[in-house]
């Protein structure tokens, strides 16, 4: 009894609590029929309903909307500007004594009280390499996000398919238990009739009893098990948790248990944290690139059309407007800095040299974890195939042990262990089959794949 009670708990602890996946608000998904569903209809309402995953898509326009932003630096910058001021005191010019005869000199006031001005200026940059560079690095932030957008869809869906069919085994769990309760109150029957008429013992009839009291909590754990994980893939979904969901039960018969050799290196092409750690090195390229142009001249062209008026009074009707205008050129030309692009240049080479050794581990790591994932899928299979005929075997047992206690030449304790042999071999089937879907998603997500699995022939 107690490794049976154990085998239940593994098993539940793997199908239940070893699930991980980010929950998300639930939203308005208004419809009150049941949802039927499978695997493909799941993923498909995850990936388009899913809040986490919008985000993602706003992230991307986001991002899209950033290199728009760097293109209108390439633009005319045009504006208006507009002044009034008051002098307090006039300006004033120093003439030397005698300029303009005896007594002349000194300090002049010039000007009126109000001075006014108004125009549009006009900037257009010809050569700023920095603005060139700055759209590269816009660009390929863009693709940055789209491949983030591709992990998490990639992560979405393997969580959806994970949660679906740990739904589906929790409910041959349930049903597994289930049957062996049932076979445990039948037996409990018919012990307390032989007990009743001298045949058995009190002892095999209190036994009994236990045995079916000690099922019914594991059966109801079972249960609240599969309710808490339908709330948790109602989440993933982003359905109301008020609407009713049934799963395609015929998902399971649909898997084809296929063994996975070693996978050569054409998987690393596919890997969302391979291909966003090399975008990243793209983008520290395009950094070193940015802080050697700074070095560059830069040109602009310029133009500038103004009004200016003054006067002591606020006549404006009489007010002379005198415009003024202007085209030109500046160039900027750097000289010297104090050795702080150097610096620069140093802390990108650093920064190139860190990402390429956190490339190497993780290409190693996901290497391992590759290889991990294949050894768990063929040895899944193994037990997988091994646990069926455990499984037949069991039942045989249990149906010969069954009717040697009924004609008295087996004691219940060989019938309460055929019982439990025939329960833990069904579970130990759920639990190989756990393991297989679970390592061959696994793979598929290192692998960079989302493809649902193949139909059996």
């Amino acid at each position: 009894m107690y490794l049976m009670r154990k085998t239940i708990f593994h098993v539940l602890y793997g199908l239940g609590v070893a699930m991980a996946v980010s929950l998300t608000p639930l939203s308005g998904y208004g419809q009150t029929d049941t949802l039927k569903l499978t695997v493909k209809d799941a993923v498909n309402m995850a990936i388009q309903q899913n809040l986490m995953q919008k985000v993602s898509e706003l992230e991307l326009k986001k991002k899209e909307e950033k290199v728009g932003e760097y293109y209108a630096a390439l633009y005319p910058n045009i504006k208006a500007t507009g002044s009034y001021s008051r002098y307090l005191e006039l300006p004033v010019i120093f003439i030397p004594e005698g300029t303009f005869g005896p007594g002349s000199g000194g300090a002049m006031k010039i000007g009126y009280d109000n001075s006014y001005s108004g125009g549009f200026s006009a900037t257009l940059p010809i050569f700023m390499m920095n603005i060139y560079q700055s759209i590269r690095m816009g660009k390929t932030d863009v693709e940055i996000s789209a491949e983030k957008m591709r992990e998490n869809q990639i992560n979405l869906t393997a969580s959806v398919k994970n949660t679906f069919y740990n739904l589906l085994l929790l409910e041959q769990s349930y049903q597994v238990i289930e049957m062996s309760y049932q076979n445990a109150q039948a037996n409990l029957e018919n012990i307390q009739k032989l007990n009743a008429s001298g045949m058995v013992s009190d002892y095999d009839a209190i036994r009994i009893k236990v045995q079916v009291d000690n099922l019914y909590p594991t059966l109801m754990q079972t249960k609240n098990t599969y309710n808490n994980l339908l709330n948790i893939f109602k989440v993933l979904l982003n359905v109301n948790d008020t609407i009713p969901v049934t799963l395609d039960h015929s998902e399971l018969s649909t898997v084809t248990l296929e063994e996975i050799a070693s996978p050569t290196e054409v998987w690393q092409q596919d890997n969302t944290t391979l291909r966003q750690l090399e975008l990243s090195r793209k983008m520290i390229g395009i950094q070193e690139k940015m802080v050697r142009s700074s070095s560059l001249p830069s040109l602009v062209a310029m133009g500038n059309y103004q009004y200016q008026a003054q006067a002591n009074d606020f006549k404006f009707n009489d007010y002379r407007w005198v415009p003024t205008s202007l085209v030109g050129l500046q160039l900027n030309i750097p000289i010297f800095s104090g050795f702080a692009v150097r610096k620069q240049l140093n802390q990108v080479k650093i920064s190139a040299q860190q990402l390429d050794m956190q490339m190497e581990f993780t290409r190693s790591n996901l290497s391992a974890q590759v290889q991990n994932s294949v050894n768990a899928i063929n040895t899944a299979i193994k037990k997988v195939e091994s646990a069926q005929g455990n499984v037949t075997l069991a039942q045989k047992g249990y149906a010969i042990a069954q009717t040697r206690y009924n004609t008295g030449q087996a004691t219940l304790l060989e019938l309460n262990d055929a019982d439990n042999a025939m329960m833990q071999a069904r579970l130990n089937l759920i639990q190989a089959q756990f393991e297989y879907l679970n390592a061959r998603n696994e793979y598929e997500k290192i692998t960079g794949q989302s493809a649902l699995p193949s139909p059996a022939n």
